[in-house]
């Protein structure tokens, strides 16, 4: 009778350390998870500044919104809303039906049958995007969620992908060399 006894507690001690494991944050990385193209050497020569500013300028010309920026720490936090158009027929019935019977002492019952499509908004893509300059690098990470109109998380995942990095990084160096080269 004892080694059923050990082996739940065997067990739960597995499923409480691997949550603990997991931590709080599904999308929390670790800086060495990130792709080499999402994180770059810092050149000396521009400020901290000068990178948080061209890095702003770079996402708001990729149709993102500046949430928020810090000069002083350099991070700057974006965030861009995508229409998902079709995607809204995920896990929605087109026909419901069902049937009841009367209670709280009445008798009755019935049967309903019809179309159950709702006419609503389609889901949103949003992707946030953070950027750190610190002293020697820069680093991008970005974050994707689906969002059902009635506020249901169909899909959210790490988006850190290598072309987008190249090109933000990319886009960001030019913008600090025509800024340079200005008088």
């Amino acid at each position: 009778m004892k080694q059923p006894l050990y082996a739940l507690m065997l067990l739960a001690a597995v499923a409480l350390g691997g949550c603990q494991a997991m931590g709080s944050d599904p999308l929390a990385g670790d800086a060495r998870a990130l792709p080499a193209a999402c994180q770059w050497p810092r050149e000396p020569a521009a400020s901290r500044e000068a990178w948080v500013r061209a890095a702003m300028a770079e996402l708001e010309a990729r149709g993102f919104a500046i949430r928020s920026t810090d000069l002083a720490l350099g991070v700057v936090s974006a965030e861009r809303t995508t229409r998902q158009p079709g995607l809204g027929a995920i896990d929605e019935p087109w026909i419901d039906g069902g049937m009841g019977w009367g209670g709280w002492g009445h008798a009755g019952g019935g049967v309903h049958f019809g179309l159950g499509m709702r006419i609503g908004d389609e889901p949103v893509q949003v992707e946030r995007v953070s950027l750190v300059v610190d002293d020697t690098r820069l680093m991008l990470t970005r974050d994707s969620r689906v969002v059902a109109d009635d506020g249901r998380v169909i899909d959210s995942r790490p988006y850190n992908r290598d072309a987008f990095c190249r090109e933000v990084s990319g886009a960001i160096q030019s913008r600090l060399l025509n800024r340079e080269g200005q008088p």
